[in-house]
């Protein structure tokens, strides 16, 4: 790690900001769309923004990393920062603004809270990103998830609705499998730090390696039916299908 103090300081930024963002909505402004809609726009600019800087904050390679509350690794929460994570920032922060502006143009208006749930799917996505442990990737992707059934739901309809049931039951059962996954590999290892993990898996005892595999080929799986890879895709047509058209580009597969 390198000591890089303005860039560690905003590592939290892109998942604070549409997390404020998506509780200004729903706690002052959710009767008022034209508000929500200049909000969210200036919010998504905003991440856009944060998203370029902390790309070029570690453009020449270097790492960098944000403790939650100020606990060492492996026991606390970490954010880390590297050109993977930072590239992924900026391809769903433009993406995300080039949605939000074909949305506006009324498809927003299908729904009370499309725009809150559309920046508390930024908050899971970009956490998703960020994070330096296996269980928080779980409760980011779990917020992601949250926010995509509501806006699979979106504008409403019995299409809809079957297709929004099915999409949920799925990830759902797709969330258990992860959720085992996650309990059998720190069963094995004592740890989810994603760096700590790269050290212990290597000293597994030979007696726990069964363990540690059907983990780690429990999360194959689950990672498999969430990106809807051939041949667990079955429920992806139906979805994206019954989908409108600003949600279906933004789903988390």
């Amino acid at each position: 790690m390198t000591d890089l103090p303005l860039a560690t300081s905003w590592i939290i930024a892109p998942t604070i900001l549409p997390a404020i963002t998506a509780a200004i909505m729903i706690l002052v402004r959710r009767r008022d769309i034209e508000m929500q809609r200049v909000l969210s726009v200036a919010s998504t600019v905003a991440l856009l923004g944060i998203a370029l800087f902390l790309y070029n904050a570690v453009s020449d390679g270097e790492t960098d990393a944000y403790r939650l509350g100020a606990w060492p690794a492996p026991y606390g929460i970490v954010l880390v920062l590297d050109r993977l994570s930072t590239t992924m920032l900026v391809l769903t922060a433009g993406l995300a603004l080039a949605v939000l502006l074909y949305a506006i143009a009324g498809w927003d208006r299908g729904g009370r809270h499309f725009h809150a749930l559309f920046h508390f799917q930024l908050l899971g996505l970009n956490g998703a990103f960020l994070t330096g442990d296996l269980f928080n990737l779980f409760v980011f992707f779990e917020v992601m998830l949250i926010a995509s059934y509501g806006l699979m739901l979106h504008g409403g309809g019995p299409k809809r609705l079957r297709a929004g049931f099915q999409y949920v039951a799925i990830n759902l059962i797709a969330s258990s499998l992860f959720l085992i996954a996650v309990g059998l590999i720190y069963g094995v290892t004592g740890t989810l730090n994603f760096a700590d993990l790269a050290v212990k898996v290597g000293d597994t005892a030979q007696a726990d390696q069964a363990l540690l595999q059907t983990g780690a080929l429990l999360l194959l799986l689950v990672f498999a039916i969430k990106a809807a890879f051939v041949p667990l895709h079955w429920w992806l047509p139906a979805t994206y299908a019954a989908a409108s058209a600003p949600v279906a580009p933004c789903s988390p597969s």
